[in-house]
């Protein structure tokens, strides 16, 4: 039928999109292995915990912004909130972050970025399990849990993150190795919303609501892969940021003389 070329033609689009990404890739990486100044220094990989917090980074970014994407068409397509209604109840899922930030500092000066990473991705890991149990009739106090746990859990984990990241790399790559987790972080945003998207583009409430649930179930998986990355990295990298930090402010000071 028409339909069912039109289908298959759509189909094969997605399919040759995919193929062209993955050539680029590897002609990235063919290209950047070989050159003498490299646009992406694939040596930065060689280190666990450089690796483990950029894939760290992606995990939370794809679950995070693909769940925020559904959930906007769940609170207007099945819950029939208005735009100002969706947009209102998305305040504890955004404004979260302003207290777990903080929170994430404090502990990452005493304990190192291992720790804030592993609780805060349980604790996002949780809140996707949460509303991956969520209904058409859920009342809203009881999407108010998950709605902070998600964020609470990515603001304790995130600067942690970064603390790692940039902790991980010699100080004249920290521009690099930022906009490097910055790429990735973006990268899976995208990935999130289209992946999240498709699931949830079913014709009516019913689909939308299909999508939400499977969403979250893949949410919750990427955080619990979140915890397990966790476990590479190096406790006291906090530690040695301040350390090469001093090492080069004392340079500075003894070129100045």
């Amino acid at each position: 039928t028409t339909d069912g070329s039109a289908e298959r033609a759509k189909f094969a689009d997605v399919i040759a999109g995919f193929a062209t990404a993955v050539l680029a890739a590897l002609a990235l990486l063919f290209v950047e292995a070989r050159t003498a100044a490299p646009m992406l220094p694939l040596f930065l990989f060689r280190d666990a915990t450089f690796s483990a917090a950029v894939v760290f980074g992606i995990c939370v970014n794809l679950a995070y912004y693909g769940m925020v994407f559904v959930l906007s068409l769940y609170l207007q397509r099945v819950r029939g909130d208005t735009p100002l209604e969706a947009g209102l109840a998305f305040l504890p899922l955004t404004g979260g972050f302003l207290f777990s930030n903080v929170a994430s500092g404090w502990i990452v000066a005493k304990h190192g970025p291992r720790f804030p990473m592993m609780l805060g991705a349980a604790l996002g890991a949780l809140g996707y399990a949460l509303l991956h149990a969520t209904q058409a009739n859920t009342p809203f106090p009881l999407l108010l849990a998950p709605f902070l746990l998600i964020p609470g859990g990515m603001g304790l984990a995130v600067p942690a993150m970064t603390t790692a990241i940039l902790a991980s790399v010699d100080p004249k790559r920290a521009a690099t190795a930022s906009a490097l987790l910055n790429t990735a972080r973006q990268a899976g945003g995208a990935l999130g919303v289209a992946a999240f998207g498709a699931l949830a583009g079913g014709a009516g409430s019913d689909g939308v609501m299909h999508g939400l649930q499977v969403s979250a179930a893949i949410a919750t998986g990427l955080l619990v892969v979140g915890v397990m990355l966790s476990r590479f990295i190096r406790p006291d990298a906090h530690a040695r940021e301040r350390s090469a930090a001093r090492a080069t402010d004392e340079a500075g000071v003894q070129g100045g003389r």
